[in-house]
This record gives structure tokens, C-alpha cells and sequence, in this order.
């Protein structure tokens, strides 16, 4: 699971960079990086959720919010999908 949030964090970091320097594949990074990190960050939520069982749903442990929160994130700024066709169109425009 820490595997996945260091690379998650990594992509957003080279995603942000190019953003802030004006690379020409700033809109096929930052999908990449959203894409990357909103599913990897769920399936890292959804394990957590897993290790806690019946309490990971109470309000009582932050797992509960963690879903809530990562799940509203793949959905904001544009679905997973269409940053899979953003994607794939600027690899095909190339």
C-alpha cells in the first residue's frame, strides 16, 4: 500500500511540475496522474477498509471518511473515463 501512495505522490509531483513550466503534455499528465492516483489511492482505501472489517464503516475510524473522500475524487474534475479518453486522444494526436 505504500508502494502505491509514493508512486501516486510521484506522478501528481511530475504532473504539477509540467504544469507549472508549461511542458506541451501538461493536460496528458495531469489526466495521468488524477487517473493513476484516484485509483490507486481507492484500491489502498478499499484494503484499509478490508484490515478493519466492520469498523472500518463507523465514523469512529477515518477509513470511513478516506472512502467517502476518494471516491468523490475519481468523480470531480472530470470521471476517471474521461481522463482515459484525454489520454488517449493526446497519445493519438502524436
Amino acid at each position: 500500500m505504500a508502494t502505491q501512495l509514493v508512486a501516486s505522490r510521484s506522478m501528481v509531483r511530475n504532473a504539477a511540475r509540467a504544469l507549472d513550466s508549461s511542458h506541451p503534455d501538461t493536460v496528458q499528465l495531469c489526466s495521468m496522474a488524477k487517473l493513476f492516483a484516484t485509483d490507486n489511492c481507492f484500491e489502498v482505501v478499499n484494503q484499509s477498509l478490508q484490515m478493519h472489517g466492520g469498523y472500518g464503516y463507523l465514523k469512529d475510524y477515518p477509513v470511513e471518511q478516506f472512502l467517502r473522500d476518494i471516491r468523490v475524487n475519481q468523480i470531480l474534475e472530470g470521471t476517471n473515463q474521461v481522463m482515459q479518453m484525454l489520454i488517449a486522444r493526446s497519445i493519438l494526436n502524436k
